[in-house]
């Protein structure tokens, strides 16, 4: 799951106690929502193969290289756009303290994340090694080091801070309630990480567009 997802998903339990106490005494009331189950294994391995092998079928194909760049272009602006969008309205939604549809877009973020955004962002990352290798550019130019570097620190975020992170949140909120300072730091902290997170992947889309010479 890319970051975005795994916050939306975090945020739903601590944003409904320390914004809309009325929300959290319903959601307590309420029957609990079945969890978004994960990806499961041979859909991942499927995956795989589909990418793998569209690889290798358009590497022989006339044009291959426009190919492989207009889907490169394609997953880039799934990948990048959704994470924009879905951290503009988390930035919007926490200004107006509005739970429900904090929690609604969590949700969605969460199903989003997992089935639409990390798919896309190895296709990203595929496609565009075909494309270094196709055009011969090489792998020693600043531009590319640069976005090979910065995809690889977007995913490191996701997986070794953000799920984590959650978990902590989680834990501090029983442990010392929701409205402790503790959770509003370990809150405040992740929203910064998440922000700089959807910072570097634009930063990533102007440097592979730009190539800057050094």
């Amino acid at each position: 799951m890319t970051p975005h997802g795994f916050v939306q998903w975090g945020l739903i339990r601590v944003v409904r106690w320390r914004m809309n106490p009325r929300v959290a005494d319903a959601a307590v009331d309420a029957p609990a929502r079945k969890p978004f189950a994960p990806i499961s294994s041979d859909a991942l391995v499927a995956g795989a193969l589909l990418l793998a092998g569209a690889i290798v079928f358009l590497w022989y194909a006339p044009a291959s290289y426009q190919i492989y760049l207009a889907l490169h272009i394609l997953a880039v602006t799934v990948w990048v756009g959704g994470d924009i969008t879905l951290t503009t309205l988390g930035i919007v939604f926490e200004a107006k303290k509005d739970g429900p549809t904090l929690a609604a877009l969590g949700r969605m973020g969460t199903w989003i994340g997992t089935r639409v955004y990390t798919p896309a962002l190895f296709f990203v990352f595929g496609f565009g090694v075909a494309l270094i290798e196709k055009s011969g550019v090489g792998w020693d130019k600043f531009w590319i080091i640069f976005g090979v570097v910065g995809w690889s620190l977007a995913m490191a975020i996701g997986i070794g801070f953000v799920g984590p992170e959650l978990g902590r949140i989680d834990h501090a909120a029983q442990t010392h309630g929701p409205d402790s300072p503790e959770v509003a730091r370990r809150v405040k902290r992740l929203f910064t990480v998440f922000r700089f997170d959807t910072a570097l992947l634009a930063l990533i889309v102007i440097d592979m567009v730009a190539k800057p010479s050094f």
